[in-house]
């Protein structure tokens, strides 16, 4: 029990696959959505979203901090079959039944099917954090597209400091805002201090937060990724907190 709390980890990443049967110990890797079931282009935005979502909150499958949701029309549409097919030990297959007109159906009412078929395979497999998933969906629900998630917070004697980012469908490039909140008065500044190409890039750009003569510098990560992302950038990102406005002006 002990080893296995001490490897649980954050799921961090939701993927769509398909398969027309089962899925068994030695079957070949199944194949991204696109053939069976020919999902909305937002659906990986969908799975990117719940994924960074279920880390930022510490929702935890245990060892394995990738879902792969394998969807299939072999089985009941909405049903959920646990298999033990797997290539690694981070990753953690599951399938679901989909309807074979899938397909046919509105893209809104095909991600919703998608969505909720993805929150049900995450409540069944959690081992931590269950309680949080229906404040995440309805959450996802009221912001939809414009959903962020959290990179870094930080609290002092006069600020309070978050730093997000959004995860739209792609090719569009994920924005990475700063909001910095002046304690005593309620006066806020939100600015967008980078965007990205891939949505997974962002974390690299922001780690430690420090404010030093009224600007707040956002430090990158230190790692060799980190390093190679942050090429492209001009780091540390800076924001300057003189800049502040009044409540409501802005």
């Amino acid at each position: 029990m002990e080893k296995s709390v001490k490897r649980a980890k954050p799921l961090r990443d939701v993927r769509y696959f398909e398969s027309p049967e089962h899925l068994r110990p030695g079957s070949p890797m199944p194949g991204y959505a696109g053939e069976l079931f020919k999902l909305p282009k937002g659906a990986i935005a969908l799975g990117q979203r719940i994924g960074r979502k279920c880390e930022e909150l510490g929702i935890s499958l245990g060892d394995a901090d990738h879902l792969y949701v394998c969807l299939t029309p072999c089985i009941p549409e909405a049903s959920l079959l646990h298999t033990d097919y797997a290539l690694e030990r981070w990753h953690r297959f599951v399938m679901v039944g989909l309807a074979s007109d899938h397909s046919d159906r509105p893209p809104g009412e095909q991600l919703s099917v998608v969505q909720s078929a993805t929150f049900g395979a995450i409540a069944a497999l959690a081992t931590r954090g269950v309680e949080l998933l229906p404040l995440l969906r309805q959450e996802m629900a009221s912001k939809g597209n414009a959903l962020r998630v959290t990179l870094r917070t930080r609290e002092t004697k006069k600020y309070r400091i978050r730093v997000e980012q959004d995860i739209p469908v792609h090719p569009a490039p994920s924005r990475v805002f700063a909001r910095i909140e002046e304690r005593a008065t309620s006066r806020a500044l939100e600015v967008q201090v980078a965007q990205v190409r891939f949505h997974d890039d962002a974390p690299s750009l922001v780690d430690r937060l420090s404010i030093v003569d009224e600007v707040l510098t956002i430090h990158p990560r230190k790692s060799f990724r980190a390093e190679l992302i942050g090429r492209d950038y001009e780091l540390p990102l800076k924001v300057n907190l003189r800049e502040l406005v009044e409540p409501g002006g802005g």
